[in-house]
């Protein structure tokens, strides 16, 4: 297929599911495992200043479609796992405006189940298969039904099946006690011939769909293209699934990478272990560099990425016990509220730039929707569109939410975890200062940098600028509170939730 620049512009939205900021950058500037990115850096504007605005899966991939806020579009834990019907959705906006839509997720929440495919035309996703038993390359997605049979055994609600000893126990090898897991993959790549360079990749049918999907479609039609990459997410494989000695194999054996029994207090990672998967954590990106090198090739090569607005993010940061959190959902520190975003302009405008605004997730929608569909409105009234770098909204204030337990997660707890877990969390990020509302008459501020997501918070700040935040965060914080409170907890939350090991 021809690319022609009379088209209207391509969208194409690539979520590194997990991927931090920090970590993100440093790995790109030492292009140890990224050359590829590092290369692909200068065709860009970076946003150093990207804020997610949820701390997990479902509000943080529901405000990327829907340009709103976890609280106005209600796709979070205590409100339900499933984007309200009548929510609009950029995925509806642009096909209403002729454009074909697809979705490509290796992240099962990404489904119709939970309503975040509304609108998308083309829909696949993965499951345990494709994360768990690399393997076999699958060549299909497995389409898992996160409202099924097996991921209400998870949670042994009064309406779900016996549970199977068998499933559990080989589920809770394979999440918790990951070198298992890695060497089943390790022999069964060699068994089965297949490049040992495959064995990192979740769901490696993605490209290949993508290109197919891609090919069917006129020259002349403009695509809106979503793809959800897995590979940073929790529990990592050992060197990131590339050779490794037997010794080095063996001494993560007996390390354990479980959420679930870190939640419930069972498991304190170890230094050693904290450090491992860090360092795991880091390798993970050497696959993600080699499947953000297939999709732009891909776009190359089928004469799209010209005039194409390719958008390079995440839904949320993954911590390592920075705050005394794994992982990621319970809080809203630096390492889980700070993302990367490249944005790629259609005829490479802005490229090279460093854009170094508070920007939010919330302002992607908005910024495809200007460039595909002029004059429409789309999203939160205080989203902006990236396509210009207009300081006159500088301290325009982001957002960005947790809102800790279910109560029947939580009646499950030890007390003192539940009182750690189970926090509603809002954190306000405005010009050079960051505030937490936690319900607490003067919650601090402290300095930020929007410039380098490798800086740590800084002092407090006191004065009339620092009051001034504090009063927007607990304003915010009063409304977010009462929506939440009035919102319905559904029974189907914890099946959704179990279904992908939380």
């Amino acid at each position: 297929m021809s690319g022609t620049t009379s088209r209207r512009p391509d969208v194409v939205l690539v979520v590194m599911d997990c991927a931090r900021a920090d970590v993100f950058a440093t790995e790109v500037a030492r292009a140890r495992y990224t050359p590829f990115l590092r290369q692909l850096r200068s065709e860009v504007v970076e946003f150093t200043g990207a804020i997610s605005p949820g701390s997990w899966t479902i509000p943080s991939h529901a405000s990327l479609f829907t340009g709103l806020y976890p609280w106005d579009h209600r796709a979070h834990a205590r409100a339900g796992t499933t984007l309200p019907a009548e929510t609009e959705t950029l995925a509806n906006q642009l096909a209403r405006a002729g454009y074909a839509t697809a979705s490509f997720s290796a992240n099962g929440y990404v489904q119709p189940a939970s309503g975040l495919t509304r609108g998308f035309e083309e829909v696949a996703w993965g499951g345990d298969r494709e994360f768990f038993l690399r393997f076999l390359a699958t060549a299909s997605p497995s389409n898992p039904d996160l409202g099924g049979r097996q991921a209400a055994a998870f949670n042994r609600l009064p309406d779900s099946p016996p549970p199977s000893p068998l499933w559990n126990a080989v589920i809770t090898a394979l999440s918790r006690y990951t070198a298992l897991w890695d060497g089943v993959n390790r022999v069964g790549v060699r068994l089965l011939g297949h490049a040992p360079a495959d064995l990192p990749l979740v769901a490696p049918w993605i490209e290949p769909r993508m290109e197919a999907w891609l090919a069917g479609l006129a020259p002349d039609r403009p695509a809106l293209t979503f793809v959800n990459l897995l590979e940073a997410h929790e529990p990592y494989l050992v060197d990131a699934g590339q050779p490794v000695s037997l010794g080095r194999w063996l001494s993560y054996l007996r390390d354990v990478q479980g959420e679930y029994v870190w939640v419930q207090g069972r498991w304190t990672p170890s230094p050693a272990e904290v450090a491992r998967g860090r360092e795991r954590y880091a390798r993970s990106f050497q696959a993600i560099d080699e499947r953000v090198r297939r999709l732009v090739e891909l776009l190359r090569r089928t004469g799209r990425w010209e005039n194409t607005l390719f958008v390079l993010t995440s839904d949320h940061g993954q911590a390592f016990l920075e705050h005394g959190t794994l992982y990621h959902r319970f809080r809203v520190d630096e390492e889980i509220t700070r993302v990367p975003l490249w944005v790629h302009f259609p005829k490479g405008d802005r490229a090279g730039e460093v854009d170094d605004r508070w920007v939010s997730l919330i302002d992607v929608p908005r910024t495809a929707v200007e460039l595909a569909d002029p004059g429409a409105g789309f999203g939160d009234p205080g989203s902006r569109s990236l396509l210009r770098p207009d300081r006159a909204d500088a301290d325009r204030p982001v957002f960005s939410l947790t809102d800790g337990l279910m109560a029947t997660e939580a009646r499950h707890l030890p007390a003192d975890r539940e009182r750690l877990l189970n926090r509603l969390e809002l954190a306000v990020y405005r010009g050079e200062g960051k505030c937490i509302a936690d319900g607490s008459p003067e919650p601090p501020v402290f300095a930020v940098s929007s410039r380098d997501p490798a800086q740590p918070v800084g002092p407090r700040l006191e004065g009339p600028r620092a009051r001034e935040i504090a009063e927007l965060a607990r304003t915010t914080y009063d409304r977010v509170r009462e929506t939440i409170a009035h919102a319905p907890e559904r029974p189907s939350v914890l099946r959704h939730l179990a279904g992908w090991g939380y």
